[in-house]
């Protein structure tokens, strides 16, 4: 199965509340501006507020390279201040939240070239294009590119189950990056829901949006202490070699093959998440559980993500305010990143949640 532009609009309205309507640069997904910021900072469709060079926040979110570690990447955090957090962008950007509806809008095209006239024309067409995301379909590529929409849809069926999910997640350099993961996590999920924050499942960079009040969920998750893990492909069907990799560490109850037109998993132990022939979203959960000798350590890594957590929580406050929070606690200015790393791991998510709260009152 090919994942073209009528593809992409009926999967996105036949399995979520997103809704197809027509716009001047032709039929779009209608988003709010919190889903479509979450949409492009998954799949890279970028806002089309430069023909050249659309932007997306997708590779800006990060935080650390690996798993079990505290090291930081370009992202977030640049050095010892924050960047990357979408507070500020919303301030450096301001298309990003300033309307109500964004429209997702999928253009398939054969070289950069076609793509370029198609969105100089697009650009020069509508009042304000900086409200419309182009999701690029790469018609020259086996597969289309669409690794990144799948991971996109598999994210967004979990977080309605009431997973935290994440694309594209830190393990370790000698595994590699699973395309997908979802944990439950019951002491961030009751920290937030205590102070009305994300009830139930979300986008792991959700944590980080708390302070642009987008974020407010209704739905209770019953996940408990369950972490999931996949796999995406959208050319080649073959992806058990490393799906065991992650499976092997022993950090997940349950691995799964993300592929569009696989109508099977490749092992017992692999569940199977892919699209029916009317394109509604399926998944066959494992016919039995994965044996392996657990190479990592599951406590250590659910102590790791309760950190990681507070990290995306922190990057709801400008730089000033995490002094200004530093200095509450040791009396003196951040200096380094261990001095960040150290405050932050000290903290409980109560402690910034109530930090954020205070400082809307």
């Amino acid at each position: 199965m090919q994942i073209g532009q009528q593809q992409v609009l009926k999967i996105l309205n036949s399995n979520f509340p997103f809704k197809i309507v027509d716009t001047p640069l032709g039929k779009a997904v209608e988003m709010t501006a919190r889903e479509a910021f979450i949409f492009s900072a998954v799949t890279g469709a970028g806002y089309l507020d430069n023909p050249l060079y659309t932007f997306t926040p997708k590779g800006l979110l990060k935080l650390f390279y690996n798993a079990f570690d505290y090291k930081f990447v370009t992202g977030i955090f640049e050095n010892v201040s924050l960047k990357n957090t979408p507070f500020l962008l919303s301030k450096a950007k301001s298309f990003l939240f300033n309307s109500q509806q964004k429209y997702v809008l999928p253009i398939s095209f054969q070289s950069e070239i076609e793509l370029q006239k198609k969105l100089e024309e697009y650009y020069n067409s509508v009042k304000i294009p900086e409200d419309y995301l182009i999701l690029r379909i790469e018609a020259s590529k086996t597969g289309n590119g669409m690794e990144p929409f799948m991971e996109y849809l598999v994210a967004e069926y979990f977080r309605r189950t009431g997973y935290i999910v994440e694309t594209q997640i830190p393990l370790a350099h000698s595994l590699g990056s699973p395309d997908f993961a979802g944990y439950g996590l019951t002491e961030t999920l009751n920290s937030l829901k205590e102070f009305n924050f994300l009830h139930g499942g979300f986008h792991i960079i959700e944590l980080a949006m708390l302070r642009l009040e987008l974020a407010v969920r209704s739905i209770d998750s019953d996940q408990q202490s369950t972490y999931i893990v996949g796999e995406a492909k959208t050319g080649t069907k073959y992806m058990s070699k490393q799906l065991n990799k992650y499976l092997d560490t022993g950090l997940f109850d349950m691995g799964f093959e993300i592929h569009p037109a696989k109508t099977e998993p490749s092992e017992k132990w692999h569940g199977l998440f892919t699209l029916d022939s009317h394109l509604k979203v399926k998944f066959i959960p494992s016919a039995e559980k994965y044996s392996c000798k657990a190479t990592c350590s599951r406590e250590n890594y659910s102590q790791w993500l309760n950190d990681y957590m507070k990290f995306y929580a922190i990057a709801n406050l400008t730089n000033d305010e995490l002094n200004h929070f530093y200095n509450d606690y040791y009396k003196k200015k951040i200096t380094s990143q261990a001095d960040i790393i150290t405050f932050v791991c000290s903290l409980k998510m109560s402690d910034i949640l109530k930090f954020i709260v205070a400082l809307g009152e």
